[in-house]
């Protein structure tokens, strides 16, 4: 070969190897460019629902974003930063906050919240570190201010807070935070001055959810249960987005027995951005009092301590609530949370219950560390008793059970009454034992304590034997209807003794499941009955004929029983009563005479002074219905449209 041609074939192939290269770099240039477009869209599109309130929409986004183009992560750190922040998701923000502490300088309320979660953990080191970065270019004095108070009061340092509190006055809002502060370390040793504070940081700034929220905790101590739920809601209101203010509702519901809406508030907008100690207590709820649907977290989602606590509880199968060797494998943390977290108590009580294992559910009542603070004080000693009495130990008396909060008030359900009696003479009734000694003990002490998931999760009896204590199958059925449906109730109930109780409650079962007639004929013979049977059946008759429309046989039913015709309930049926027969100038007569107590009664002179234009008369009900329902939304919305109308006259 020539060197002519040599030449040529070189040349040829080098422009071949050129034209490949070129042909590469061009199509990862436009590879590049493409990602770049799409990632900027991505920034404008997230920054774009965090200013249209939508923050979980935006942080869906935020954390599919293209991580390997560097040079736009501080822009996508700072959206991630403030959807957080919106959606009050702590726990994330404190682990990006430990990752990347230089993207928070600029983030006063973020940083703020993060040191607050210091505090609440005993990071004394950090929170000091990270309120220096802020000393000298702060713009929210007062904020700080009472972090530094809630840093001296958790090293112990009370007087010296007390005396920060006392020497400084600060300007608008702020100083409702100092009162606040104020009033909560005055609170041990002088409620009156403490409320006195309370009351001048009210007047300042009525809408700071730290200030509702003590003074909700100051009336529960009091006694003062519907005058605390209303300032309990109210700062949940204030800062929705705070998991702190729901749980603290939640707990009030707890503590006062009302165990769906303590549920209802913890489970209601669970979402992947929801606090994981908010989670946890949905779950544990939705397993022992009633099912609730709670979607999963995604384990991408989940930082923290709890996390794998999470993930462990809301894979737990249907009928199981505790598995060791799982539990084991794969949580972490797991001594602390045994400690520290009450769900893991009881789960691990219920299971060794059902699992037939009596001998280590009894130690570990004896022995776990939350004696003081059971959620069920009086379920807890039931459950000893039972135990003890089962496996013929004697029975102990425990003086930390004594310190446990038991309501004030609280109705007290006849099977730990007796279970009390039968401590204190060492005796017990002939059914009181063969339900003890039964397989169905431990599903009437849950079901007595209201917990009504765990009850049916416990249950075995298919036939509750006559010679029990009339409420167990009662009870039972009661909850098959709340947690299972009343097909199930009733298949359930038409087994058991037909004792006038159980007849009663299977006609209003059969009403309620739109077998009506049948229902009827029952409660018919029932309503003529003496005492709180024959009473409790002409109710239900009467409201039956309500639905059906036929008046005169409603108000037939209530003349049954003369106590029931002239109470309260009596009188509101015989205003809707009348409403049906068209009388609507009567009924209102008849609703304005007992306005004073009866809801039905404001709601329906509300509507009709809204109809009619009585605007001050309609505000007035109104708001006497909201302190009644404080988390009534449609209420709100009625005062905005009454507002709405007198402006508009």
């Amino acid at each position: 070969m020539n060197k002519s041609v040599k030449l040529r074939i070189i040349i040829i192939l080098s422009l071949l190897i050129l034209t490949a290269g070129l042909g590469y770099y061009s199509v990862s240039t436009i590879r590049d460019s493409i990602k770049k477009s799409r990632n900027q869209q991505a920034l404008t599109d997230a920054a774009k629902l965090l200013e249209e309130g939508r923050p979980a929409r935006a942080f869906d986004i935020i954390r599919m974003r293209d991580q390997t183009l560097l040079d736009t992560q501080d822009h996508w750190l700072n959206l991630e930063i403030q959807a957080l922040r919106k959606l009050g998701n702590i726990e994330r923000l404190r682990a990006l906050y430990e990752k990347h502490p230089e993207a928070f300088k600029k983030h006063e309320e973020v940083s703020m919240m993060i040191a607050r979660s210091l505090l609440a953990t005993g990071d004394q080191k950090a929170y000091t570190a990270l309120r220096q970065e802020w000393e000298n270019r702060k713009s929210l004095p007062g904020i700080w201010f009472a972090l530094d108070v809630d840093a001296l009061i958790q090293q112990g340092k009370r007087a010296e807070a007390i005396k920060l509190l006392q020497e400084s006055t600060l300007d608008g809002n702020a100083e409702a935070i100092r009162l606040n502060r104020l009033a909560l370390l005055t609170a041990p040793d002088n409620m009156l001055k403490a409320w006195q504070y309370l009351e001048q940081a009210y007047r300042i700034d009525p809408k700071n959810p730290d200030v509702r929220s003590f003074r909700a905790h100051m009336l529960e101590r009091m006694g003062k249960q519907r005058m605390a739920r209303i300032e309990y809601v109210a700062a949940h209101l204030a800062k929705p987005e705070n998991p702190l203010y729901r749980d603290q509702l939640g707990e009030f519901y707890r503590r006062n027995g009302q165990l769906a809406l303590a549920l209802q508030t913890w489970s209601r907008d669970i979402n992947d951005q929801s606090a994981d100690f908010i989670r946890i207590k949905a779950l544990f709820w939705s397993h022992v009092a009633t099912p609730a649907s709670i979607e999963k977290a995604n384990k991408a989602d989940l930082f923290g301590k709890l996390s794998s606590l999470v993930l462990y509880l809301q894979e737990l199968p249907e009928g199981i609530f505790w598995n060791e060797e799982q539990f084991e494998q794969e949580v972490a943390n797991r001594e602390a949370l045994l400690a520290k977290h009450q769900e893991t108590y009881w789960l691990r009580i219920l299971q060794l219950l059902k699992s037939g294992k009596e001998t280590e559910a009894y130690d570990l009542i004896l022995s776990h560390p939350f004696k003081r603070s059971s959620w069920n004080p009086e379920l807890e000693r039931a459950l000893e008793r039972v135990l003890a009495f089962r496996l013929e130990r004697p029975q102990s008396i425990d003086i930390d059970s004594f310190f446990a909060h038991t309501p004030k008030n609280s109705r007290k359900h006849q099977l730990f009454a007796q279970l009390e009696e039968m401590a204190t003479s060492s005796t017990a009734s002939p059914e009181l034992s063969r339900l003890m000694q039964s397989e169905e003990a431990f599903a009437a002490v849950f079901m007595a304590g209201g917990w009504l998931e765990a009850a049916l999760q416990l249950h075995e009896m298919e036939i509750i034997p006559a010679d029990f204590p009339e409420w167990v199958a009662y009870g039972i059925t009661q909850s098959l209807r709340f947690n299972r449906g009343n097909s199930e109730a009733l298949a359930f109930a038409r087994k058991q003794l037909q004792t006038k109780n159980m007849s009663m409650l299977m006609a209003d079962i059969m009403i309620t499941d739109g077998n009506v007639d049948t229902g009827i004929a029952e409660l018919e013979k029932l309503a003529k009955l003496d005492a709180v049977t024959g009473y409790r059946a002409a109710l239900i008759l009467s409201q039956a004929y309500l639905e059906k429309n036929e008046p005169e046989k409603a108000r037939a039913a209530l003349e049954l029983q003369p106590k029931l015709s002239t109470s309260i309930t009596g009188r509101e049926i015989k205003a809707r009563i009348l409403l049906a027969e068209g009388k609507r100038e009567l009924a209102g007569k008849l609703y304005a005479s007992i306005s004073d107590t009866s809801n039905e009664a404001k709601a329906y002179l509300a509507r009709q002074a809204f109809q009619e234009k009585q605007w001050k008369t309609a505000r007035e009900l109104t708001l006497e219905l909201q302190q009644e329902f404080p988390d009534n939304m449609q209420l709100r919305r009625n005062l905005m449209t009454i507002s709405e109308e007198e402006q508009a006259k």
